[in-house]
């Protein structure tokens, strides 16, 4: 993938994911989601990244779900 073209996903990946995890209310889910979202744009630009840290207060249906749309999101943008 060309840098152009990295920009190009990375923008489309940010204007869909930032709307979504700013739709989280949930303080928990919400920093977890941003932190997640980061994890994902540092991969996309091929840095060695953490895994976002689990609040104790998020549930794991919630961490589930904030993951499986972030990464649908992340394929579709960053699709082999």
């Amino acid at each position: 993938m060309s840098s152009r073209q990295l920009f190009d996903a990375l923008l489309a990946f940010n204007q869909e994911a930032v709307p979504y995890c700013e739709g989280i209310s949930d303080a928990s889910a919400h920093e977890y989601a941003i932190n997640f979202m980061r994890a994902l744009q540092g991969r996309a630009k091929g840095l060695e990244v953490e895994q976002a840290r689990i609040s104790a207060h998020l549930f794991r249906p919630q961490r589930d779900l904030i993951e499986a749309n972030l990464r649908r999101m992340y394929r579709k943008h960053f699709s082999a």
